[in-house]
């Protein structure tokens, strides 16, 4: 009869030693490394691999010891429980780590709470600010303080919704915000070129290029 007030390490070396086989023989039987198995006799499961293969040193000593592995497995489960690594740890350890993992799930959560709420209030703000904001304009060219002749190219970037004008007359604006036109500058010398987006609130921004008229 296995007594059950013997820990399950005290059990095995017992059974082991009815039959008087050493430790040595039963590791080549068992084919584990016998510092396992003196590990396992002396309870030391820190030294042992996860709890899948000490459950299944202890059924290898009832298999080849002959005894029925499932009052030691009782034992075990009783005694020990599985930490988060699968490693088996003595019931009065693992509790203050539960409540330890309790506690950074907490964290955790409080953490991502307030996280979303930064996204959510990020989110409004610049949604605020580009309803405030008046329509950008990025002018690629022509560069400014460029020589340029009567013909000029004036291509640049706005707001897919906004309307642009380049010296007070429209100009189509493409779904990717780009914006292109031919205008002419009649007088040789220094002239401006100015550059408007309204968006749909009316909000306007101004722009201008200066460029040297050369006939």
């Amino acid at each position: 009869m296995i007594q059950q007030t013997k820990t399950v390490g005290e059990l095995l070396k017992l059974e082991r030693e009815k039959r008087h086989i050493s430790r040595s023989q039963l590791a080549q039987e068992i084919r584990v490394k016998e510092v396992f198995l003196h590990a396992l006799e002396e309870n030391r499961f820190k030294d042992l691999p996860a709890a899948v293969f000490v459950k299944g040193y202890i059924k290898a000593y009832a298999r080849i010891l002959q005894f029925d592995p499932e009052p030691m497995l009782a034992l075990l489960r009783r005694d020990f429980m599985e930490s988060a690594k699968g490693k088996l740890v003595p019931q009065e350890f693992l509790k203050p780590v539960m409540r330890g993992s309790a506690n950074s799930s907490i964290r955790f959560v409080l953490f991502g709470g307030v996280g979303v709420f930064l996204a959510i209030f990020t989110y409004i703000v610049l949604r605020w600010y580009s309803f405030i904001s008046p329509p950008k304009i990025s002018i690629i060219s022509p560069a400014e303080n460029a020589v340029v002749s009567a013909q000029i190219l004036v291509q640049g970037v706005t707001e897919p919704e906004a309307k642009i004008l380049v010296n007070s007359q429209p100009v189509s604006v493409q779904a990717d915000g780009s914006f292109e036109t031919n205008i002419t500058l009649p007088n040789e010398g220094m002239s401006t070129i100015t550059i408007e987006a309204t968006d749909r609130q009316e909000k306007k921004n101004t722009e201008q290029r200066t460029v040297f008229v050369r006939f």
